[in-house]
């Protein structure tokens, strides 16, 4: 008798994680779809204010310079954005990579620089 229960607990619990696991890759693609729009600028902040806002279809540089002396110098190609250099320690804005798709974005706490991707349909 325990044996059925145990086996009918067993049932319960993997049918609730397919439907877990079916609702979090759902919501995923949703998500993905919804930003994967193309994009036609990116618009560089630092400290908060709007420093730069620059098209994709060119490619270009751009040093991104806060008032606490941090730098960010941030290359656009191929419809890319992506951080070549920074002063900040951690380079933690460098290593999160290449950003093309509206609503993706770049951060640099240190030197307080934000870079997102916009302007897409």
């Amino acid at each position: 008798m325990e044996s059925d229960k145990s086996n009918r607990t067993g049932r319960r619990d993997l049918l609730l994680i397919l439907v877990i696991l079916s609702l979090s890759a759902l919501l995923f693609a949703w998500n993905r779809s919804r930003h994967t729009s193309p994009a036609a600028t990116v618009e560089i902040s630092v400290d908060g204010k709007l420093a730069a806002t620059l098209s994709l279809d060119t490619d270009q540089e751009f040093t991104a310079k806060s008032a606490s002396g941090g730098t960010n110098r941030l290359l656009i190609q191929d419809g890319e954005v992506w951080v070549l250099e920074a002063t900040c320690p951690d380079k933690i804005c460098i290593r999160q990579g290449k950003i093309q798709h509206d609503g993706e974005l770049i951060v640099c706490l240190p030197n307080r620089m934000t870079a997102k991707i916009t302007g897409g349909n």
